[in-house]
């Protein structure tokens, strides 16, 4: 899927790019997706701006139609720095939604496909960056490195106050480094606010707009082109969570079932590329997932939910 069919396909209302002075030379862009998180998109910006490169840089922001004053702000930015961002101001219209649930895919997708530079970096609105040379070490990296497709770094976890979290056993296990064939199967991933990669990813399989687990699927993606290198040097970003949060504010059920259709989906593309192999370990993959949604469901007493879950198990694995 490409950018022309990307809007053809989801783009109901014309999405508008705030005039700005960037250069379409820029080395690296930063990718930074917000939806009503006035409260920190400013200080997200801020640490983005206050990097130190020896190299241009652009900012794009999307902005998802917030309603608690995150458009004002994005605005304020975007007219002090028109060298530097470039902002998207998104209609709640051209929504992505996933099980009746509105996502940031279109705002993510939307980005990507806008990138200019060599490389590409995330931020969501709500996480900071703390190391000033974030950029410039994992550039640095994948130029000495041609065999690297994706670098990352620690993280600390924060709540809505910037109060510290103990890091999960996920993200401690992914502080180190992976081949090309672990970030295939992607079976851990660092949070997406660590990531520097190369922009090589020109047709986007359109999967990536079914699920809410797109980190997973570019994750996999990003193995096909190189490895992937933790670097301890840099400064841990920090990661919020919190109950506004996309990804937190999902009750259990329906995590599982996103695990389930992000895993057969990824099955279902490495099949129609004849990966076998990846094509059969993400369906046993799917399948350890949909066994626990059907186990959660029987707990709790959810029949219906349950008769409607297999329908769709049995839709899904039949491809």
């Amino acid at each position: 899927m490409d950018f022309s069919t990307f809007k053809n396909n989801f783009e109901k209302r014309k999405v508008e790019e705030v005039t700005n002075q960037c250069s379409a030379s820029s080395l690296l862009s930063v990718c930074v997706q917000t939806y009503n998180q006035a409260e920190y998109i400013e200080k997200c910006l801020d640490n983005i701006l206050n990097q130190k490169t020896n190299f241009e840089f652009e900012i794009l922001l999307g902005e998802d139609f917030s309603t608690d004053g995150t458009r004002e702000i994005c605005l304020k930015y975007a007219r002090l720095f028109p060298d530097k961002i470039r902002l998207f101001l998104h209609h709640r219209e051209n929504n992505i939604s996933i099980a009746s649930k509105p996502t940031g895919i279109f705002n993510s997708v939307y980005n990507l496909f806008s990138s200019n530079g060599q490389f590409i970096a995330y931020c969501d609105g709500d996480d900071m960056w703390t190391d000033k040379y974030k950029l410039q070490k994992q550039v640095d990296y994948l130029f000495a490195n041609p065999d690297t497709s994706l670098t990352y770094h620690k993280v600390n976890l924060i709540d809505e106050n910037d109060v510290p979290i103990l890091k999960n056993e996920e993200i401690s296990l992914s502080e180190r480094d992976f081949s090309a064939l672990e970030l295939q199967r992607a079976y851990i991933q660092p949070p997406i606010s660590t990531w520097c990669f190369r922009n090589l990813i020109q047709d986007i399989p359109v999967e990536f707009t079914k699920i809410f687990n797109g980190d997973n699927f570019w994750i996999s993606l990003l193995g096909n082109y190189g490895k992937g290198k933790f670097l301890k040097e840099i400064e841990p970003s920090l990661y919020r969570i919190h109950s506004r949060a996309m990804w937190s504010s999902i009750e259990r059920s329906i995590q599982l079932k996103s695990k389930f259709n992000t895993y057969i989906l990824l099955s279902k593309y490495y099949k129609a590329s004849s990966r076998l192999e990846l094509s059969n370990y993400f369906k046993d993959r799917a399948n350890a997932y949909a066994k626990m949604v059907f186990s959660n469901y029987i707990k709790a007493g959810r029949f219906i939910a349950l008769f409607k879950f297999l329908r769709f198990y049995l839709k899904m694995i039949s491809f």
